[in-house]
């Protein structure tokens, strides 16, 4: 019986070793993961979903199962298991999300940072990223006043790189909305009408031109939905003039009668309500000031106020016709006003005058923006070519005779023209010449009276227009949307030499 216990002994220790030879010992673990719901892997091959439950067989020479854990949003986990110690059945894989530090800098700096369209920060601008998956791409945009709005992505892999630096590229120019009063033609007959156009802003202020001296901007409006009519500048003190333009949320637009004293920045309103209070003018004492405005039926007429102190308002005009565009006469005592008007039904627009205090209107000639010279014999005047429909400037008599023709071209057009007080010089506005996209650019201009001696002034590349030069004849002021918002600017003109009215 001892001797049959032995053998049995001994071919049970025989079955176990060659159990273990033949890999048969088994381990049953549970693999855990944080967060759970982890996929695992032994040994690369997909097992289960942890907590996962799994009989792992060993053989006698040590070898190690290798346990990956897969979520999505966190970077895999990993582990080892053998068999000893054979009393460890938890295994427990901790996953860390896809995550790193990132410094953001620009060129220039101080860019507002946005992060998948969320304002975050201004660059350098540092930040902790969790990525919801190692393909995970952060939008980011860097925005920066004057410049071009910079962009890139931010990934995890690869997962070294922590320093993103975006270059800046500067805004030269930008597209602003000119609002004008202008007339227009129409089926019946030619009309006054609110015009829109955009026009190209540089925001670089400098001017380069030889031919001007001391830039200066008068206005101080930095709102780029403000839009400012053109100037005019009284013949007795500092202060100018120039309508406002108001656009109300339901779409409607105004404007009113803006005084300025130069050297201020505060302006006050000259005239009130939402009329298209336009074309305002001093008379030549400074003391009254003639405007056009549609305040008591839909066809603008003339209307005088008071510069300074209380008064009210007083019609000029009293008749069907639009009436716009006044220039008052320099004679205080015999004084004329002479202005464009619409009559019902005309194809083209004609410059009339009436005295200043009341009487007969008189039909001069086609054409608008009258201007009477300084010695009250002379009106310039602007008249579309009935071919090319260019705008070209015009001078005669103030009674209406001796029609001479100062610009003739086919290419560009001209504007705005204002006398010199001394009445040796006509500055006005122009697109003869070119910016840098070789397309004709409105910029101010001087010609001597007679027409000769034309020179370009401003050269900015911005929209300058709407010139007038102050009483003593020292800076002509003009309207100007450089630097991206329309304001009042002025300069001194370095004058061609040897400049006399009459001579070529």
């Amino acid at each position: 019986m001892f001797k049959n216990r032995n053998y049995l002994i001994r071919c049970l220790l025989a079955v176990a070793a060659a159990s273990l030879l033949a890999g048969c010992v088994t381990k049953t673990v549970v693999i855990k993961s944080s967060p759970e719901g982890a996929t695992i892997f032994l040994d690369g091959q997909q097992a289960g979903i942890a907590p996962l439950t799994k009989d792992l067989k060993f053989k006698p020479t040590g070898i190690v199962y290798e346990v990956t854990a897969r979520l999505n949003g966190y970077q895999d986990g990993q582990t080892s298991i053998a068999y000893e110690p054979r009393k460890q059945t938890e295994y427990l894989i901790s996953l860390d999300k896809f995550r790193k530090t990132v410094k953001l800098t620009s060129d220039p700096t101080g860019a507002t940072v946005f992060l998948d369209g969320e304002q975050v920060g201004i660059t350098p601008f540092t930040k902790e990223l969790v990525f919801d998956s190692a393909d995970r791409a952060f939008e980011v945009t860097l925005q920066k006043e004057n410049y071009k709005d910079g962009k890139t992505n931010i990934t995890y892999q690869p997962s070294q790189k922590t320093d993103y630096l975006v270059k800046l590229e500067k805004v030269e120019s930008v597209s602003i909305e000119l609002i004008s009063v202008e007339p227009q033609h129409t089926d019946k007959g030619v009309k006054l009408a609110l015009v829109r156009k955009p026009t190209l802003a540089y925001l670089e202020v400098i001017e380069r031109s030889p031919n001007v001296a001391s830039v200066t901007r008068v206005t101080a409006n930095e709102d780029k939905s403000v839009r400012i009519d053109t100037p005019v500048v009284s013949p007795t003190e500092d202060v100018l003039l120039f309508g406002e333009f108001v656009q109300e949320e339901k779409g409607s637009t105004y404007c009113n009668v803006q005084k300025l004293r130069i050297g201020s920045t505060a302006k006050t309103r000259l005239t009130y309500g939402k009329y298209q209070d336009v074309f305002p003018t001093f008379t030549a004492d400074g003391k009254r000031v003639v405007f056009s405005s549609n305040r008591t039926s839909s066809n603008p007429t003339l209307w005088t106020i008071k510069a300074e102190g209380p008064g009210g308002i007083s019609m000029l005009t009293h008749t069907l016709a639009e009436d716009f565009s006044p220039s008052v006469s320099p004679d205080t005592n015999n004084c004329l006003v002479a202005f464009a008007s619409n009559p019902p039904d005309a194809e083209e627009p004609q410059i009339w005058s009436v005295p200043m205090d009341g009487g007969m209107e008189t039909q001069l000639r086609e054409g608008e923006s009258p201007q009477i010279s300084p010695d009250g014999r002379q009106i310039l005047f602007i008249r579309r070519d009935k071919l090319t429909k260019l705008r070209q400037l015009w001078l005669m008599s103030v009674e209406g005779a001796g029609e001479t023709q100062l610009t003739q071209n086919t290419d560009y057009e001209v504007a705005d023209a204002r006398w010199s007080p001394d009445g040796k010089w006509i500055v006005y506005a122009s697109n003869e010449g070119l910016d840098s996209q070789q397309l004709h650019n409105w910029d101010i201009w001087l010609m001597a009276a007679n027409g000769s001696k034309r020179t370009q002034l401003t050269t900015n590349g911005s929209w300058d227009d709407g010139p007038c030069w102050d009483s003593k004849g020292a800076y002509i002021y003009f309207r100007s949307n450089r630097g991206g918002a329309w304001n009042i600017w002025r300069f001194q003109p370095i004058l061609p030499d040897s400049a006399t009215a009459g001579s070529k």
